[in-house]
């Protein structure tokens, strides 16, 4: 989903929305690339300057393998309405790849408010087993180096699958997508529940060969790297597929709940790994 103002509530679900890689290959299930459609609504406001109603919808596209690297399109546009009655939208667009070992990221990241462009953070990242280097481009050119181990988000899913997969209830990482100023490493609590057998009750289950898939409940809650300790910035609920898949989202921003449904799922073609690569 970045990290999580109004000026960008779409980074919240990024993370959620991305499929995995490395030892995933070996799973029974392949991830599928694919393009999903969510359709976004109000579920609950509290404080006096919560929206008072608020729409929109996400649409997610992943193309990829481990061989060549992963590619995610992902925009997200809302509309909100203030206690005044003032309505803003707020839009982001996304484009980012991640490299099939997960060492590399390059990402850019477009926020708009009213149709005019607010944000736009431009970069890429090469992740080693204890550093991290950052390289922006915009909005202000700049290189770090960091003595922090961070994922990015191919990443960090492939290692909540792996979890679920193996029984455990929680993972704890720390996170970085580009978002925020583009230096920006958060840390990433994630609770994890038994698999789910009710239906899931949205069009992501109607897909070919979706029906009988494993799926698990996450809570994903995203904290200051420092302040670990302290209150979420915010927590994303959904469920995830065992394809990478990930459905009825609920991104909670503190004063106010949207909730994400699958209104349409599209199964995209499929390029496995070449042999030997």
């Amino acid at each position: 989903m970045f990290k999580c103002s109004r000026n960008n509530l779409a980074i919240a679900v990024l993370g959620a929305l991305a499929c995995g890689a490395g030892p995933a290959q070996a799973a029974d299930v392949p991830l599928a690339p694919h393009r999903a459609t969510y359709e976004l609504s109000l579920l609950s406001s509290k404080g006096s300057d919560a929206p008072t109603s608020a729409r929109g919808r996400i649409v997610y596209e992943f193309n990829g393998n481990a061989c060549e690297g992963y590619t995610v399109n992902f925009r997200q546009a809302t509309e909100l309405v203030s206690p005044e009655g003032k309505s803003q939208v707020l839009d982001t667009r996304s484009t980012t790849f991640e490299s099939g070992d997960g060492k590399t990221f390059r990402f850019r990241i477009e926020t708009l408010s009213d149709g005019n462009r607010t944000k736009l953070i431009e970069g890429s990242a090469e992740r080693a087993s204890d550093a991290l280097s950052i390289n922006l481009k915009n909005p202000v050119p700049s290189k770090s180096d960091l003595d922090v181990v961070a994922y990015f988000p191919v990443q960090q899913t492939l290692m909540g699958l792996a979890a679920a997969r193996a029984g455990e209830m929680t993972l704890e990482m720390n996170a970085y997508d580009g978002s925020g100023d583009g230096q920006k490493i958060y840390h990433s609590l994630n609770i994890i529940g038994r698999e789910m057998k009710k239906p899931a009750e949205d069009e992501a289950e109607k897909a070919e060969g979706m029906k009988d898939m494993k799926r698990w409940p996450v809570v994903t809650s995203y904290f200051e790297r420092e302040k670990s300790d302290g209150a979420p910035m915010y927590t994303l609920t959904f469920e995830m597929w065992e394809n990478g898949v990930s459905s009825n989202l609920k991104l909670d921003y503190g004063d106010f709940v949207l909730g994400g449904k699958v209104s349409k799922y599209e199964a995209l073609k499929a390029t496995p790994c070449e042999a030997g690569k």
